[in-house]
């Protein structure tokens, strides 16, 4: 299912047919009138016969505004306006009249899986990962004589080498080298202050921490601690209210009030109907719900609501 739009919000007295509706590969129509995609019926006439078209292109599923009264795509109070199109992303809400939907496009990889046959043929274990891999090619490496090569030192010279030893000569001089001065005679920096070669910077730093130092410190830690614990106890207020906002909403929803008008408008109102068994169809609407997650999509989305709302009475402040 590449495109599907949920509705998450309708109207008071509308009767809903479908609640999410399953979109062409190609894309298709939202709107009023009979044979829309989907056909959100409007007494109030708020929502026009063709209000947003729905076109798959290269760089995935677009939505063009044609309506009168406006397309508001997640929460903005500004409409994309007529003749404007916007790219459909997985989770955006559209706000069209007083309906609000909620889009959720997911196109899978176009990937070819390999036949079962031909991962058991190529390897005992299934799909190996290894099986096709191509063998390494392995230069061979020339053996190395263990005879040292001839060399002019060792046949056309006949003195002793003066390079042959350099080694054992540095490692005696290490030996015997005597770092400390036996008389003041001897020490060449006997008379010199060494002392005011040292930058005095190294000195300073060597000084002890002051009271004022840590209690500087020590405040500037503390007003961070509170600053962060304000925060924590703003956002908690914050979700408490979104969390209440959202639970007032969803009850409204599925109030006995609400659902009666609902039933009513399904079963139909006819003078030899009759009356309608509330009871068999909740329990009905009831399973439908929690099968397709409606209430928990759109608790969702009342909550994104209420924090957002939240936010933008804090930044009035």
């Amino acid at each position: 299912m590449p495109l599907s739009i949920r509705i998450i919000s309708s109207p008071d007295g509308e009767s809903i047919a479908q609640w999410n509706q399953a979109f062409p590969e190609e894309g298709g129509d939202i709107g009023r009138a009979f044979g829309a995609t989907l056909q959100l019926s409007d007494a109030s006439r708020e929502i026009s016969g063709t209000h947003a078209i729905v076109r798959k292109t290269s760089r995935g599923y677009q939505i063009a505004d044609n309506s009168t009264n406006g397309l508001f795509i997640n929460g903005s109070d500004v409409p994309l306006g007529n003749g404007n199109q916007s790219t459909l992303s997985d989770g955006d809400v559209l706000d069209i009249g007083r309906y609000r939907l909620l889009v959720s496009c997911f196109v899978p990889d176009q990937a070819k899986a390999q036949s079962g046959s031909e991962n058991l043929v190529a390897s005992p274990f299934g799909d190996d990962p290894f099986s096709n891999e191509i063998t390494p090619f392995i230069q061979d490496v020339p053996e190395v004589s263990d005879q040292p090569d001839f060399t002019i030192s060792t046949l056309d010279v006949v003195d002793d080498d003066p390079f042959l030893h350099t080694d054992t000569i540095k490692q005696t001089q290490q030996t015997y080298l005597d770092l400390e001065f036996q008389t003041d005679d001897e020490d060449p920096l006997k008379d010199s202050d060494l002392h005011a070669s040292f930058p005095l910077r190294e000195v300073a730093a060597t000084q002890p921490t002051t009271n004022n130092d840590i209690n500087t410190v020590a405040q500037s830690t503390a007003f961070a601690m509170v600053e962060r614990q304000s925060q924590e106890q703003r956002l908690q207020e914050r979700t408490d209210k979104a969390l209440e906002m959202a639970l007032t909403r969803l009850f409204s929803d599925i109030s006995p009030k609400t659902m009666e008008s609902m039933f009513d408008d399904l079963s139909g109102s006819g003078f030899w109907s009759r009356k309608p068994k509330y009871w068999d169809m909740y329990k009905r609407y009831f399973t439908r719900q929690v099968e397709n997650r409606d209430w928990q999509v759109k608790f969702q989305a009342y909550f994104r609501d209420a924090m957002r709302l939240q936010r933008n009475l804090e930044g009035e402040k």
